[in-house]
């Protein structure tokens, strides 16, 4: 009995487990339920419900179903919530592509389309930033009109040429970084040139400059122009030095029409040897102190040593010729030897050499004739010596000059190759007697 009693609540119990079983096989249908858990995140099951396909594991309501039948195999139901388990495992990877289906929640159809949609994302948000832009780019556009407006009117210092004079010089001081701009009402058909002197780092911009031009391995330090109609011209001191500099603009004026010339006679002083680093630097005074300009026959190896005083010469407004490289005697060398030393000279002048010679010695026949002018050069003598290479006094050198200064008169002088104190003392003493004369000195190799 006790046996019997034994089986039949075990029969009983496994009843009533099958029971439950079966209550558990009706819930597999509801299989589908794993797909509502993720309507906690409705977009990914939408996105693919395809997969689910797999839920084609709704085979496992089958096995639920033969689970009734059979109570043994109520312990081989467990592995029908493990289909579950996985479904969520596969609805992880949709969250994972989420980012991208997260704005896509209205159209969860095709997973293609988060490929078409990210662009519907993209255009709201470049449209919103244009909407934004478009009032900076309003405002932005707003000055351009106004800059160019204010370009064809430059501003800066005004400089003007006393009546009667055609030699100004401009002092001023430019910071690190700055521009001083100076403007010009130019005139037509007149040659205006501007020369700087200034510290290394500071340098003229002249944008309509035809011929600007610097010492070698320099920014340009001269500008030069001759416009065809009467514009203003803008002219800017730009320093790239660290330090405040003060600078020193040379400008000369020159009629190119011909027309009417101040009266009195024209004189032109020349110098020759130079540079030298004493006795040009006190011609340069001298003639600076009298407004006075000339022309200085340099020889190429002195600008070589002394390249500093070429530039003080140029900034305040005299011209440069060639007087060969070593001051050699022409006239005893070689058309060969004679091409190279007047070429190497022109070569170290640059831009700043002018079409004249002077042989030194005045040593010239056919042969150093007919060479100078294959190089294009004027050979330039003179009408009247100082003879400062002679023992003579200040005094002496003083009433040569006068004498020599006479209309179209040229007259030779010299700032090296020598002591030329004496030469500066005379020149001195010369330009105070001539002041007051009407007389006025002039380079005699233009540029």
């Amino acid at each position: 009995m006790r046996r019997g009693g034994g089986w039949a609540r075990r029969v009983a119990t496994g009843l009533v487990l099958a029971g439950l079983v079966g209550g558990c096989s009706t819930g597999a249908p509801p299989a589908a339920v794993p797909d509502t858990p993720s309507t906690s995140e409705p977009a990914v099951p939408s996105t693919r419900p395809a997969d689910p396909e797999p839920a084609a594991a709704s085979s496992p309501p089958t096995t639920a179903t033969a689970a009734v039948t059979e109570p043994a195999e109520v312990e081989a139901e467990p592995p029908a919530p493990e289909p579950v388990v996985e479904e969520p495992e596969e609805a992880v990877e949709p969250e994972a592509a989420q980012p991208e289906g997260e704005p896509v929640t209205a159209d969860p159809a095709v997973p293609v389309e988060p490929d078409a949609e990210p662009e519907v994302e993209m255009v709201p948000e470049e449209t919103e930033p244009v909407v934004e832009e478009s009032p900076a780019t309003a405002t932005s556009d707003t000055p351009e009109p106004e800059d160019p407006v204010a370009t064809p009117v430059p501003t800066g210092r005004i400089i003007e040429f006393p009546h009667g004079e055609n030699l100004i010089t401009i002092p001023g001081t430019v910071g690190p970084g700055d521009r001083q701009a100076y403007v010009i009402e130019a005139v037509a058909d007149i040659r205006y040139t501007f020369t700087l002197g200034a510290p290394t780092g500071v340098w003229l911009d002249a944008g309509l400059g035809e011929d600007v031009s610097g010492l070698p391995g320099e920014r340009p330090r001269r500008a030069a122009l001759v416009l065809p109609a009467n514009m203003t011209w803008l002219l800017e001191v730009v320093s790239t030095a660290e330090e405040p500099a003060d600078f020193e603009i040379t400008a000369t004026v020159r009629s190119l029409d011909r027309g009417p010339v101040p009266p009195g006679p024209v004189v032109y002083l020349t110098f020759d040897d130079g540079p030298h680093p004493v006795h040009t630097t006190e011609v340069l005074d001298v003639l600076r102190r009298y407004g006075v300009r000339a022309t200085f026959f340099v020889v190429g190896a002195m600008v070589q040593r002394f390249p500093h005083l070429l530039n003080r010469v140029l900034l305040e407004g005299h011209t440069v010729a060639n007087h060969t490289w070593n001051h050699e005697n022409l006239a005893k060398l070689s058309g060969e030897a004679i091409d190279r030393t007047l070429e190497r000279t022109q070569d170290i002048l640059g831009a700043n050499a002018t079409a004249c010679m002077r042989p030194p010695y005045g040593a010239l026949d056919d042969l150093v004739r007919q060479r100078s002018e294959e190089r294009g050069l004027d050979v330039i003598m003179w009408s009247a010596s100082a003879n400062d290479w002679l023992d003579l006094t200040a005094e002496m050198i003083a009433e040569r000059i006068v004498a020599g200064s006479v209309d179209g008169g040229i007259i030779l002088m010299h700032d090296g190759g020598g002591d030329r104190s004496r030469t500066v003392q005379g020149l001195d003493i010369a330009l105070q007697q001539l002041s007051g004369q009407g007389i006025r000195f002039e380079p005699i190799c233009a540029r």
